[in-house]
Order: structure tokens, then C-alpha cells, then sequence
């Protein structure tokens, strides 16, 4: 999934799930939502995507700060939740998209090969360190339309949830 859904899913989910939802701690947790992907640097979905060294990283961090500890690990954990659902292309729906937008076949050809290249990747390793082995739920493009739609409708749900909820504190 792209950036703007781990940051809509992890701002969903910690609006959902913290006590604390200063500033501070949604702007950590977005931080943290996003920073798995780092590894694009060097070999994307590596160990930084596993829920077990997300859970240390996020121990590490929170030694000296014990507030720090639930943000971190929503947003690390809501990361791995989406990135172990892939997008089948096979149908080519990026190259379509991509044309559509440049109306140059070949140039939505190298848009789809360079969004597959640093994208693409196998599942996660849920278990890494213990196992090298990546798992994933495969979507087609309906399915992945529906989930991206859910996401985007719960998130809109939990910032109209949040208004009102404020608005009555009032």
C-alpha cells in the first residue's frame, strides 16, 4: 500500500486505540507509520517490516520514555498490517492508469516497471528473525479498491467521531 494509507491507518487506529492524543503522540505514531519503509534504501520489505523487530525497535525506544511505547508500536504494527496485503497487476492496471494520465504507452510501461521494481515485494516476514519466510494476502484490483475505500471511509468516520466527541466536551 502506498504512504497515504499507512498514515491514514495508523492515525486511524491511534485515534481509535490511544488514551493520549496530544499532538506529540499522533505525530510520533504517524512518523512511526511510515518509517518501515526505509528499507526501500536497501532492500524493500526486509526486517524492518517484521512486527517482532518493529516490537524491539519500539521497546528500544520507549526505555527511556515509557509514553513513547504505545504510539511507536501502533504506527510500526498498522505498517506491517497493510504492507502484508499485495496488489496483483497482472492485468497491468498501473501501465493503464499511468497511460491514461501521459496518453505515451511507453513511458506508462517505465512508470509501471519502476513503481513494480521499488515496490513490489513478497509479503512480509512475520516471524524474522526466527524465519526468513514472507507471507501476504493477494488482492486483485477490486478487492484492493475495497480495502483502500474501507480504510479511507474508516478514517473519515473516526475524524467526524473525534470532532463531535470534542464538540460535546465543549
Amino acid at each position: 500500500m502506498d504512504w497515504i494509507s499507512h498514515l491514514l491507518f495508523g492515525l486511524t487506529l491511534g485515534a481509535i486505540l490511544l488514551k493520549d492524543k496530544s499532538r506529540e503522540k499522533m505525530a510520533l505514531l504517524a512518523t512511526a507509520s511510515l518509517l518501515p519503509d526505509l528499507d526501500i534504501l536497501w532492500h524493500h520489505r526486509s526486517g524492518l517490516h517484521s512486527p517482532l523487530i518493529l516490537l524491539g525497535l519500539a521497546l528500544l525506544i520507549a526505555v527511556r520514555n515509557r509514553t513513547l511505547f504505545a504510539p511507536l508500536l501502533i504506527g510500526f504494527w498498522s505498517h506491517s498490517a497493510l504492507d502484508i496485503f499485495l496488489f496483483d497487476n497482472s492485468n497491468h492496471t498501473i501501465q493503464n492508469l499511468a497511460n491514461q494520465m501521459v496518453s505515451n504507452e511507453s513511458v506508462a510501461q517505465h512508470i509501471e516497471d519502476n513503481i513494480m521494481r521499488y515496490t513490489a515485494a513478497n509479503g512480509i516476514m512475520l516471524f524474522y528473525p526466527f524465519s526468513s519466510e514472507q507471507f501476504s494476502i493477494t488482492l486483485d484490483e477490486k478487492s484492493y479498491a475495497i480495502i483502500a475505500g474501507f480504510i479511507v471511509a474508516i478514517a473519515i468516520f473516526v475524524v467526524v467521531w473525534l470532532y463531535f466527541k470534542e464538540y460535546r466536551m465543549r
